[in-house]
């Protein structure tokens, strides 16, 4: 992990090792965390955010998360969502919800991974004319 001197994001970082190895990178005044090289949830103002999407989302609005808004003065969300302050004291809870953000974080790179197959231009292969 790179050096961090915020006492909330290394207590939140060590409540997630059991996730796998976990990396954390200063972004923007923020901090974006990685399992494993997949980026899959961002800490801002001392809130933590998981990374959702379609299949997260119906769980993560009954828990009452709510959506990362990007602090550029226009209204646009990411699809990270704010995870409960109580849940700090529920390791259960927040790995239940982590392994969620996980999920969503390694669909959207294999998405992302399947559009970029489909731009590049496919090789037709000589035949050997035999």
């Amino acid at each position: 992990m790179a050096s961090v001197d915020n006492e909330f994001v290394l207590t939140f970082t060590e409540l997630l090792t059991p996730l796998g190895n976990i990396r954390v990178n200063r972004m923007f005044g923020a901090f974006g965390l990685y399992c494993d090289g997949v980026f899959f949830a961002i800490i801002d103002d001392e809130v933590a955010y998981l990374k959702g999407d379609a299949q997260t989302l119906e769980a993560y609005e009954e828990m009452g998360m709510e959506p990362f808004v990007v602090p550029s003065g226009r209204a646009q969300t990411l699809s990270y969502y704010a995870v409960p302050g109580e849940w700090f004291d529920d390791v259960d809870q927040l790995m239940t919800y982590a392994h969620m953000a996980l999920g969503a974080a390694h669909r959207a790179q294999a998405a992302k991974a399947a559009k970029a197959s489909k731009k590049k231009p496919v090789r037709k292969r000589k035949s050997s004319g035999g």
